[in-house]
């Protein structure tokens, strides 16, 4: 819309408010974070005090990757309990395949623990914003909510040209600028659809048909 008209009030609105839901989903998200990490933190040290000699057998298991297997720990902690299955696929991974010739050098290990952490982070993360996506789905599962998105955008469009600069700029120039508006809608409502793995119903059958 700031491409279309640079000096429009409800462009800026809208822009403002786009900042504004950005910035309160990246502090959110930090703080969210910032929580696990701590969380983490805690239980490990809470794990040290109060099971000593487990720990201690366990670090004299794993003596060259002792490193590697507590990142393992802490990203299995992130990753949360509904995926605890992964940690055993991940300590696989570390342990290699010495009757096989495959053994992991301490490096290497810490390579592949970094990875399960980073992987574990996106998996908390994904989980933290799939709440903000039941809104955008519920509007992308049928055509007439979508449509109903676009006609209120291009209405509100069409009402706020005719309000401040009249009927006859909103034939001679805003016509254009209400199309445009209405085919970027219609295009990224394809596009998230496309990213959701939205697929509409009649869409379904007629593929079913042919």
């Amino acid at each position: 819309m700031k491409v279309l008209d640079a000096q429009s009030e409800f462009a800026q609105y809208m822009l403002a408010g786009g900042w504004l839901f950005g910035g309160v989903t990246a502090v959110s998200i930090l703080f969210a974070a910032t929580g696990l990490l701590i969380t983490a933190l805690r239980n490990r040290a809470g794990v040290s005090e109060e099971e000593p000699q487990t720990a201690s057998a366990r670090d004299r298991a794993h003596p060259p990757g002792r490193a590697a297997h507590r990142t393992m720990d802490f990203a299995s902690f992130v990753a949360g309990q509904r995926r605890a299955h992964l940690r055993e696929e991940w300590a696989a991974i570390l342990a290699g395949d010495p009757g096989n010739g495959i053994v992991l050098s301490p490096h290497r290990r810490m390579l592949y623990a970094l990875g399960f952490l980073w992987a574990a982070l996106r998996m908390r993360l994904r989980d933290l914003v799939a709440p903000l996506w039941l809104p955008v789905d519920w509007l992308l599962l049928t055509e007439s909510r979508a449509n109903g998105l676009i006609t209120a955008a291009v209405g509100t469009q069409v009402v706020y040209i005719q309000h401040e600069d009249g009927l006859h700029t909103l034939l001679t120039e805003g016509w254009g600028w209400c199309a445009g508006c209405g085919i970027a809608l219609r295009l990224l409502i394809g596009w998230l659809r496309r990213l959701r793995g939205i697929e509409l119903a009649s869409a379904r059958g007629n593929t079913e048909d042919r």
